[in-house]
């Protein structure tokens, strides 16, 4: 997924082992850098322009399932809401979407975010509604409020932390319905946490047809930095997860911090972590997928150690 010239850009592949995802729109770099702007993270299109990222989860649809339109946050990238609603308007980010997927690159929609946000599916009928709106906003469909204009993204991530969680499986279900007749391919990914089973996404990763599971792999006891104890890393129940989803080719993905400060820990040396990465595909090789790496601001100030990374 590196070291290709943006002229010679490859393609997300879902049956590759070396993909690389990342979550744009939270700046978490500038979050620890106030005084650094220049610094900060660039618009979505700069990480659309070398192979180093296949997909790019944009980060956060954060607030849903309430009454009036959801609601995003993106950070500074873009602040200007529809009139008369609290729904943002970014045809920037919607420009870039597009010249992010003429270059390869997968936009997929993630929703959730930490817990200080409010959001939930409560019940199957909040699902399935909450899918048709998803669908007319961000997909295929047609809707008065489109944050990204007339772009449509490539999925719908889940980093669900808290909430109702009952009307996931309904809601992705919901989805597919609409992509069974679509002219292009979605993605349907999520990313739990590595404590096993996560308490917000558990049922709904071994009850609902899942693509991409990206375990985040830090800021838990779970993180890679255990690998080698079996009371804190359990890889093998997640394989075993996978495995077992609706979905024949779900794959798996080590989600790591993508600098010291991105994660309360599971940041490792670059040597480690590719020797990790290594063991475990090696061990579990017919679901493994790639990595996931928090976040995309990190690129620019620690760019040879990602970029070394998607590579490994």
């Amino acid at each position: 997924a590196a070291g290709l010239l943006a002229t010679s850009l490859a393609a997300y592949d879902s049956s590759c082992s070396n993909n690389v995802v990342t979550y744009w729109g939270q700046n978490s770099w500038g979050g620890g850098h106030l005084d650094q702007p220049d610094n900060w993270e660039k618009p979505l299109a700069a990480y659309c322009q070398d192979s180093t990222f296949d997909i790019i989860n944009i980060s956060f649809l954060t607030n849903f399932n309430l009454t009036g339109l959801p609601v995003l946050n993106h950070a500074f990238h873009c602040e200007t809401v529809y009139n008369g609603t609290n729904t943002l308007h970014c045809p920037d980010i919607g420009a870039d979407i597009k010249t992010c997927q003429v270059n390869g690159k997968k936009i997929v929609l993630s929703l959730g975010g930490g817990n200080i946000y409010t959001y939930g599916l409560g019940s199957s009928a909040d699902g399935q509604r909450f899918a048709d709106t998803i669908w007319n906003m961000f997909l295929g469909g047609t809707h008065k409020y489109r944050p990204y204009d007339d772009a449509v993204l490539d999925g719908v991530d889940l980093d669900i932390e808290s909430g109702e969680h009952t009307g996931y499986v309904a809601f992705i279900n919901q989805l597919r319905t609409y992509f069974q007749g679509a002219s292009k391919q979605y993605i349907i990914s999520a990313a739990p946490q590595c404590v096993f089973p996560d308490a917000n996404l558990g049922s709904t990763l071994s009850g609902a047809w899942i693509d991409n599971d990206y375990v985040q792999f830090y800021n838990n006891p779970c993180n890679l930095a255990n690998i080698d104890n079996k009371w804190n890393f359990d890889y093998a129940s997640w394989d075993k997860l996978t495995k077992s989803n609706p979905n024949p080719s779900s794959k798996m993905y080590v989600g790591l911090p993508a600098g010291s400060g991105a994660a309360g820990n599971g940041y490792l040396d670059l040597p480690t972590v590719q020797a990790d990465l290594a063991k475990l595909y090696s061990s579990y090789p017919s679901t493994f997928g790639g990595i996931m790496l928090w976040d995309a601001s990190w690129y620019s100030n620690n760019q040879q150690y990602v970029q070394s990374l998607s590579s490994w």
